[in-house]
């Protein structure tokens, strides 16, 4: 059996449906899901990211505590990815990382289309990081706030169709990929918009989803990060965060 822990780090209500992943997940894969508690309600810039980072890292222990297999980041911007795979042996994956290397894996290069303009150096930055910024051709968005996705979702798919249509028209993208989780399950209606225009066969990824079956095919054969990439954090003295490294201090 394999465990996968999906960790919300925004603390709007109802963000996450468990049953999407656990409609995917193998018979042999078990899903949980936990949402931050201290946080903002949405993430769209890097002040809300540093401010959804410590609960997020305290979730992810508290999973690594409840002997989960592989832990997934809800978050388009992989908040915690790195200092998650530092504090935790257990593997952690993030969305954009993950999607943006099955991007490259599947096609010459991508778009990607999220939720605001002022996201796009965010997302190129993440591209830098990831070595992908050559494979990166755009980063458009439907200019819709994270947490009006769901209320208005037929604006939404328009908005990605429009948008993806001009990724690759304009900016030649051969993949696109959703550039925010609150878009999950958003692909279908994409694909087969794209498919009426002509452009069948650029493939959509709902990063996700991917990043999910990813997680749960490298847990079950044994894979997770390496620790010289990410190694350990040693022990010291830190003051103010007892919520995220209470036991964790305490088992040293």
């Amino acid at each position: 059996m394999t465990h996968v822990r999906v960790v919300t780090p925004i603390t709007a209500d109802g963000f996450t449906d468990p049953g999407l992943f656990e409609s995917i997940a193998s018979d042999e894969t078990t899903v949980s899901h936990v949402s931050i508690e201290r946080g903002p309600a949405s993430i769209e810039g890097e002040f809300e990211e540093a401010l959804a980072i410590p609960d997020t890292l305290a979730k992810m222990l508290d999973a690594e505590r409840d002997g989960v297999d592989a832990i997934v980041i809800d978050g388009q911007g992989d908040p915690g990815l790195a200092p998650g795979r530092e504090a935790l042996d257990t593997l952690v994956l993030g969305p954009c990382q993950t999607g943006m290397h099955v991007a490259a894996m599947l096609a010459h290069n991508f778009s990607l289309v999220t939720v605001l303009p002022t996201l796009v150096p965010f997302f190129e930055s993440l591209a830098i990081r990831y070595g992908l910024i050559d494979r990166l051709v755009s980063v458009r968005s439907v200019d819709i706030p994270v947490l009006e996705l769901e209320a208005d979702l037929d604006r939404c798919n328009r908005a990605l169709l429009d948008e993806s249509v001009k990724a690759i028209e304009e900016d030649g993208a051969h993949a696109i990929i959703l550039g925010c989780t609150g878009m999950k399950g958003c692909a279908a209606a994409l694909d087969s918009g794209l498919a009426r225009r002509g452009y069948g066969d650029v493939p959509v990824i709902d990063p996700m989803l991917v990043t999910f079956k990813i997680a749960e095919a490298l847990a079950g054969i044994g894979l997770k990060q390496s620790k010289r990439t990410y190694p350990s954090p040693g022990t010291k003295e830190i003051t103010g965060f007892d919520y995220v490294v209470r036991e964790q201090t305490a088992a040293v």
